[in-house]
């Protein structure tokens, strides 16, 4: 029996994996693109619809705001916290996350929590 293929797609329609089945499954979950084999090379790519397209590569600055705006969501449950014990180190590295792309330092310095 051969294997069956489903690209894994994220809600910007990026392929984020390629899993593969011994047997069909009951209930496809939405986000899954039948495909014909176990192609690593869809990973990163986006289904139009169509076709696969290549994803333009992003810029040291489009990556670092990226990761500056997942470490802003990942201490945003700290921030109503006020007797977290990290609260003031992390309000201050919020702050800094915020201003670093106007600073001399972006892209290349990434803020440290704590300092």
């Amino acid at each position: 029996m051969s294997s069956i293929f489903f690209a894994i797609l994220n809600g910007d329609n990026i392929c984020e994996a390629v899993v593969g089945y011994e047997k069909a499954l009951e209930s496809v979950p939405s986000n899954y693109l039948s495909v014909d084999e176990n192609d690593s090379s869809l990973l990163g790519r986006t289904w139009n619809g169509s076709a696969w397209v290549a994803i333009a590569a992003l810029t040291d600055a489009e990556n670092a705001r990226e990761w500056r705006n997942r470490q802003l969501m990942v201490t945003d449950n700290i921030v109503p916290l006020t007797d977290h014990p990290d609260h003031t180190a992390t309000m201050a590295y919020r702050t800094a996350l915020r201003a670093w792309p106007s600073t001399s330092d972006f892209p290349g310095t990434q803020p440290k929590l704590g300092e």
